[in-house]
């Protein structure tokens, strides 16, 4: 069973999503709350598998939630909730420790795979999530070799690193040194915003040849 938090400042998103999400087997909404210092303070005792959290919300943001969870209950994973084109809090969520973003009008079987998902510390970018990324205008793709080009795809789509692995015949300690390496070449500080900037620079998606 994997268990959920809301946290969204309208009263009806978070009431309607918790009522469908309970629906959902295999998932278990603990709670809902309409302020990131509440939800925090909670999460220190409820300890949640994912927390689903708004963007843009007033007094305490999306951003500051997210660090006020990473610090009360470490194991939480965090999702944005978006409605809203806004790069400039995209990017801030994904610093702060978000593990992705879920459009509001997800469908909901999309939804519970991404909610899934992120419990066992897969990275979503869902719907059009990777499109909230602030684009770097003229922003240049490193060179990679084919193997370096393939682990990136992989780990882009959310494949873990055994799963890479198995998929490419190689070692899990040579997967886990090819991300090493593309980390530096993307300017990247975790699988997150390496899967990020792979979307930035158009290396998410097959066929791209050296």
């Amino acid at each position: 069973m994997t268990t959920v938090i809301i946290v969204d400042d309208d009263l009806f998103v978070r009431t309607m999503l918790a009522q469908v999400l309970d629906r959902a087997a295999g998932i278990q909404v603990l709670a809902t709350y309409a302020n990131g210092a509440e939800a925090a303070e909670a999460a220190a005792e409820l300890v949640p598998d994912v927390a689903l959290v708004d963007i843009n919300m007033p007094e305490v943001g999306g951003a500051q939630t997210v660090a006020l969870l990473q610090a009360s209950s470490p194991t939480t994973r965090v999702l944005a909730l978006t409605s809203l084109a806004d790069p400039s809090a995209a990017a801030a969520m994904l610093h702060a420790g978000a593990l992705g973003f879920l459009p509001k009008d997800l469908p909901l079987p999309a939804l519970l795979h991404s909610i899934q998902a992120a419990s066992h510390g897969v990275a979503v970018l869902a719907g059009g999530g990777s499109a909230l990324i602030d684009k770097r205008v003229g922003a240049k793709a490193p060179e990679l070799t084919e193997i370096e080009h393939k682990v990136l795809q992989l780990l882009a789509a959310g494949h873990t690193n055994e799963q890479i692995a198995d998929q490419l015949y190689l070692a899990v300690s040579s997967v886990k040194h090819q991300i090493s390496t593309l980390l530096v070449k993307l300017e990247a500080s975790n699988r997150v915003t390496l899967a990020v900037r792979a979307h930035e620079l158009g290396l998410a998606g097959p066929g791209r040849s050296e």
